[in-house]
């Protein structure tokens, strides 16, 4: 399956493999673990002052507009307000926090890898390609980072807001509730799948993307013997396939 999707046995993890890398990742964030931790506090109140507005806004209607009440309206508005506030700046501290910690892992984790690609032998840059390797550096990196920035978060926002909603909807009506969640098993069956897909596309993709930067780093840094063997138009049409390829893995 995966050799059909155009991806090496070599790219593929398997979960033992997956938890020790992402056991690698949170040692190296450890230096920012207390901004991670003021981030997750961001989360939750930025998750609980979301669910509680639609709450305050049903009160306003019932206590205030349908009873006639100025006060209990007038509290509602101010409620109301004093969430939003809250919202927003949690919201923005998330925001700061967040690309704080990410870039500072950016950093030290391209610093790593570098000293890693300079300790290798000339025989292992013999068996790879250089465009690979760059790809290796750039894309999965960044990968990598968005993980550490935001993947974390909205993986947490998510079961916050999950468990919170649940909790106000059986405050509410525990029979909606009951019916609203009939359809959790369909979701939960349609997110594996596209995972498992985004997986497989995301490595095709970066091995292309490798192969690529490959022909294009190999046309300019043999451009003398390309130029002197009159092979111009061999390169462009081996440059023009790895293209389309590229392309095509996007579709």
């Amino acid at each position: 399956m995966w050799q059909a999707a155009g991806v090496s046995d070599e790219d593929r993890l398997s979960r033992a493999q997956a938890r020790t890398i992402l056991g690698r990742v949170f040692k190296m964030a450890a230096p920012f673990r207390k901004t991670m931790y003021i981030a997750f506090g961001c989360v939750m109140v930025t998750t609980a002052t979301t669910l509680s507005a639609p709450v305050i806004v049903r009160h306003g209607i019932d206590a205030g507009i349908r009873a006639r009440d100025t006060g209990a309206l007038n509290l509602s508005v101010a409620m109301y307000l004093v969430v939003v506030s809250f919202t927003y700046v949690f919201g923005r501290l998330l925001f700061v926090f967040v690309n704080r910690t990410g870039e500072s892992f950016l950093r030290l984790l391209r610093l790593a890898v570098f000293r890693q690609m300079q300790r290798q032998s000339m025989a292992f840059y013999d068996r790879n390609k250089a465009g690979v390797l760059v790809a290796r550096m750039t894309a999965d990196i960044e990968s990598m980072s968005e993980l550490v920035q935001w993947g974390l978060l909205q993986f947490l926002s998510a079961v916050l807001m999950l468990v919170f909603s649940i909790v106000v909807l059986l405050a509410l009506s525990w029979q909606l509730t009951i019916v609203a969640l009939l359809v959790m098993p369909m979701l939960v069956f349609s997110s594996i799948k596209f995972q498992r897909d985004s997986n497989r596309a995301y490595l095709t993709v970066r091995e292309r993307v490798g192969a690529n930067l490959s022909a294009l780093q190999e046309g300019i840094t043999t451009v003398r013997v390309i130029q002197a063997y009159a092979q111009e138009d061999e390169v462009k049409s081996k440059f023009k396939t790895s293209n389309r390829s590229l392309f095509a893995a996007h579709e």
